[in-house]
């Protein structure tokens, strides 16, 4: 059958571009409505060749469809010397790992001294939720691949001594954490009520007022500029008070809230339904733990340095804070002192704001440069606690018995609180640690700083990082 010009091009028209449905579409409308117009014969042709051409645009889809999901799976990078079974639980592995980032480590394990990592599962560590656990760099150590090993199913506590999983589970912990970051400083102006501007990760945050005062910078531009683990954002009103650390606890829990709900969780009013799967339901997260909330207090402090990038090494480029030794510090803090009534009025807060309800806890979880000395920090922290803790019992006494130590205060004598008594190990044995007074517990906090308190002038047994405390008895 011969062809008149007008019709080939018509023919020429339906087959050109298939990949470009929009076109494909508009030429088929255009020739279906030009049907009535044309010789029976032609009409037939058309027909079958707009049946042909659906067909084609079909399977076109369909391969497209296919080849997103061979990419989606497609290697990263070329993968040596990884065991079949490491490649095959990649994605849970991925899963796990950045649910552990922010849950109970910012940091994967680090066993120096044991290289405890690697060593076949089980390892013999104490409890991981009690303050034992820090009772000296061998329980340390030995705790940090335990509470790794309670986060893994055991098709991979079996593996995870293996150099291939650390990388996997590593390099999947940053590619969370980055995620999150991006998400958090999309939402900086909800959480620390500053213009967004501030935190794009190049900008001088040093030049802020408000963000030093946040801070507590020392010195800022100079070579001895320095940084402080408690610093005042971490306390309401931005007034430090070491009894009480994390008044300041709802930006805390905005983080927790973006990393866990998404961005749509800081609107007012929000409730969790449908939709798509936030990390939080995917975790099946329900509680914040010492590791999600020292997580949240590391990021907060992060987000305001003038770094640009997390490191992975710990270090920040600029600032030089040692983000792994802050975190570390808080969660020590946290772990030992989580039974205290204080940290578990801030939890039940954080977990009703983040949650939606109380959120059960369990009181069993319990060098200078940049950073000032974070050993000391920490355990002004809880001695501080400590020395609250006492107060208040000494409250309770001396509205029992007037003629008591109190009335010797009141006439001008010095009253030593009691000591704080170490527990002793399984031999009965005990210590007691070295006496820390109010004024270099507010000292270590503002050296500039020489408050006494006004109403005593007692002295508190400095808390040895790891061990649980009790009263001492009255003199």
């Amino acid at each position: 059958m011969s062809l008149s010009g007008r019709s080939q091009s018509a023919l020429s028209g339906l087959n050109s571009d298939v990949e470009d449905d929009s076109s494909d579409l508009i030429t088929s409308h255009s020739t279906v409505s030009s049907l009535s117009s044309q010789p029976i014969g032609l009409t037939e042709v058309l027909r079958t060749t707009q049946l042909q051409l659906d067909v084609e645009r079909t399977r076109n889809r369909e391969l497209k469809e296919q080849n997103a999901i061979l990419e989606a799976n497609k290697p990263k990078r070329a993968k040596k010397n990884v065991p079949p079974e490491l490649l095959a639980y990649e994605g849970e592995i991925r899963i796990l790992a950045k649910k552990y980032g922010v849950i109970t480590e910012l940091f994967f394990p680090r066993t120096p001294t044991t290289d405890a990592i690697s060593q076949p599962y089980p390892v013999d560590a104490p409890s991981f939720t009690t303050a034992d656990r820090y009772a000296t760099v061998l329980t340390e150590e030995l705790s940090l691949v335990a509470e790794l090993d309670a986060s893994l199913p055991d098709h991979l506590r079996r593996i995870r001594n293996l150099n291939s999983f650390h990388d996997m589970f590593a390099q999947a912990m940053q590619s969370g954490r980055s995620d999150i970051l991006y998400k958090l400083r999309d939402n900086v102006e909800v959480i620390f009520g500053l213009p967004k501007a501030y935190f794009i990760p190049n900008f001088a945050r040093l030049t802020i007022a408000e963000v030093i005062k946040m801070l507590g910078v020392k010195d800022v531009g100079t070579p001895g500029q320095k940084f402080t683990m408690w610093f005042p954002f971490l306390f309401k009103n931005m007034k430090v008070d070491m009894r009480k650390p994390f008044t300041n606890w709802e930006p805390l829990g905005l983080i927790l809230k973006t990393a866990l709900w998404g961005k749509a969780s800081l609107a007012e009013g929000f409730v969790r339904r449908g939709g798509p799967k936030t990390n939080g339901r995917k975790w099946q997260v329900s509680a914040v733990t010492p590791g999600a909330f020292a997580w949240a207090a590391t990021i907060c402090m992060f987000m305001l340095s003038p770094d640009s990038e997390f490191p992975g090494n710990g270090v920040g480029q600029l600032s030089k804070i040692n983000y792994y030794e802050v975190f570390r510090g808080y969660k020590c803090v946290l772990v030992t002192k989580w039974a205290d009534p204080h940290i578990q009025k801030i939890v039940s807060e954080v977990n009703s704001f983040v949650f939606g309800k109380s959120g059960a806890t369990s009181a069993k979880s319990g060098s200078t440069g940049p950073m000032e000395d974070l050993a000391a920090e920490i355990d002004a922290a809880m001695a501080a606690m400590d020395a609250a803790a006492l107060a208040s019992e000494d409250d309770a006494d001396d509205s029992v018995d007037e003629t008591g130590p109190a009335a010797a205060s009141s006439s001008g004598g010095t009253q030593s609180a009691p000591a704080v008594v170490d527990e002793g190990d399984s031999s009965g044995s005990e210590a007691t640690a070295a006496p820390m007074s109010f004024d270099e517990v507010a000292a270590v906090v503002d050296p500039a700083s020489q408050k006494t308190n006004s109403r005593k002038t007692s002295s508190v047994s400095k808390s040895t990082r790891g061990r649980k405390t009790t009263k001492g008895k009255r003199r």
